[in-house]
């Protein structure tokens, strides 16, 4: 991609940040608004998103003339790999977390960081959301879990130990006691596609004086509820 159509895609890509932005719920952005949040002249906002409306990735109110996310980006939402695993990955999640009274997350790896997409508490439901984290994926057990099948490029690009990425292959799931933090502990596990590759990881972590007791069972618990729920996603276990 050429460095011109490269800039113009991030450019399009900061206008639809903002308006997945908290402030443009729920009546979305006029144009002087999303130029201030932008850096860029009115005048180049309003063209860009013209040209956005015209591929239904923005839309705008008539009467307000304020624009908001566009209907094609929610058909193209609805068939990402996270929203199939948001469709079923409740149940699985939400058992974790009863099973072992601790919050349970449903994590996907973004780039080289670890992206939360489904987060459960004893008791409760599951909750959408997407954090990126900003803890090195290398450190904790659900990056770990995420590169373990990755290739020796992504390896060293994390900054992860091939050896200690084939300690989590070789044991189907991966913990963590303090590695990175001292007062964290968490254990996580692989979730399998259909295509029988790594597409999420199923963790439970908190505090380490709480977890470090139970670690091994907590293991137990996120390897067996990420098979139920590859099995789910229509790999063979």
């Amino acid at each position: 991609m050429s460095g011109a159509r490269s800039a113009g895609l991030q450019r399009d890509t900061d206008l639809l940040e903002a308006l997945a932005s908290p402030e443009a719920r729920p009546a979305g952005l006029g144009v002087v608004r999303l130029a201030a949040l932008t850096g860029r002249g009115a005048s180049q906002v309003s063209r860009a998103l013209a040209a956005l409306e015209d591929e239904g990735l923005v839309e705008r109110d008539p009467a307000s003339r304020r624009y908001a996310l566009g209907w094609r980006l929610y058909a193209l939402a609805v068939r990402t790999t996270e929203a199939h695993l948001v469709g079923v990955g409740g149940p699985a999640l939400i058992a974790l977390a009863a099973r072992t009274g601790e919050t349970a997350h449903l994590c996907r790896l973004h780039g080289l960081r670890v992206a939360t997409v489904l987060t459960a508490e004893p008791g409760g439901r599951a909750r959408l959301r997407f954090d990126l984290d900003d803890i090195p994926a290398a450190t904790t057990s659900t990056g770990r879990v995420l590169l373990c099948e990755r290739d020796a490029a992504a390896v060293r690009a994390a900054g992860a130990d091939p050896d200690v990425l084939a300690g989590v292959r070789s044991a189907g799931h991966a913990v963590v006691d303090g590695e990175f933090d001292p007062d964290l502990a968490g254990a996580a596990a692989p979730v399998r596609g259909s295509h029988g590759g790594i597409v999420a990881a199923l963790t439970v972590s908190g505090p380490a004086h709480r977890l470090r007791p139970h670690l091994a069972g907590h293991a137990a618990a996120t390897a067996a509820a990420a098979t139920d729920l590859s099995s789910r996603l229509g790999r063979p276990v």
